[in-house]
């Protein structure tokens, strides 16, 4: 005998742009943690290290507190505006099928 199937089960519709304002928290808080990490590594590392080649060899910067601080900023945004836009489009593009 094949089990008999379940009721559906409505679920909350959930309130409109509490997503948005999760990922805008989550990300703030990186990007502060980041900045915190980069003035912690620029403090310590300024005496063993002077210069830090970052990327590659591409980018050069002296390893002061600013700087590191600046780059690390910069960089966790750059990389979070990426992420944040592809869920962006991968929800559009969800909307757009239904």
């Amino acid at each position: 005998m094949p089990p008999e199937s379940e009721p559906a089960v409505e679920t909350p519709a959930g309130r409109e742009g509490l997503g948005r304002s999760i990922l805008l928290a989550v990300g703030v808080g990186v990007v502060a943690i980041s900045g915190l990490l980069g003035f912690f590594i620029g403090s310590n590392g300024a005496e063993a290290v002077p210069e830090a080649n970052l990327l590659g060899g591409l980018l050069v910067l002296p390893t002061t507190p600013l700087s590191m601080t600046l780059y690390g900023v910069v960089l966790s945004t750059v990389v979070l505006a990426v992420l944040f836009g592809l869920v962006e489009l991968a929800s559009r593009m969800e909307d757009e099928r239904r």
